[in-house]
């Protein structure tokens, strides 16, 4: 990421953050629409996991120059995620619905220079998650009886 797209997301993260609340219930529905099948791997009561991804967002834009805490906070949630029972094809239905969750939530301000830094850190995301996601399993099996929402 460029640093103009590190500034341009910090600040519009700071202007969303009064209204957090209600990007994670609008990205959510998209996500669920957009993945129904990720629906079971979710609580019934939404809440708390919409605050959740709302802190992991945070923790996420708080790192964007600080590259091994970065790391380490992706790598963490991969692996997470894949033990918690999180395909591959989540991943992206995840990064679109949150791109437009952001869209509903800024309207005209979400400029394309903005989107595209968006879409550019999701994608550095998206990649490192897999990555560890990926190495989560390496001669092992994934528990099958895990939620997403049991995160610590």
């Amino acid at each position: 990421m460029t640093p103009d797209q590190v500034e341009l997301i910090r600040k519009s993260f700071d202007a969303l953050w009064p209204a957090h609340r209600r990007l994670a219930e609008v990205f959510y529905s998209r996500f669920f629409e957009l993945a129904p099948d990720a629906r079971r791997l979710f609580p019934d009561d939404m809440e708390r996991q919409q605050l959740k991804l709302m802190d992991m967002i945070a923790a996420i834009v708080g790192a964007l120059d600080k590259r091994e805490i970065f790391q380490s906070v992706i790598s963490h949630t991969g692996r997470q995620d894949a033990q918690f029972g999180v395909e591959r094809s989540h991943f992206a239905a995840f990064g679109d619905a949150l791109i437009w969750g952001l869209e509903q939530q800024f309207g005209p301000a979400f400029t394309p220079g903005l989107k595209q830094a968006w879409i550019t850190l999701y994608d550095a995301v998206q990649s490192e998650m897999i990555r560890a996601a990926q190495t989560q399993f390496v001669g092992g099996q994934r528990p099958n009886d895990k939620r997403i929402s049991d995160h610590s």
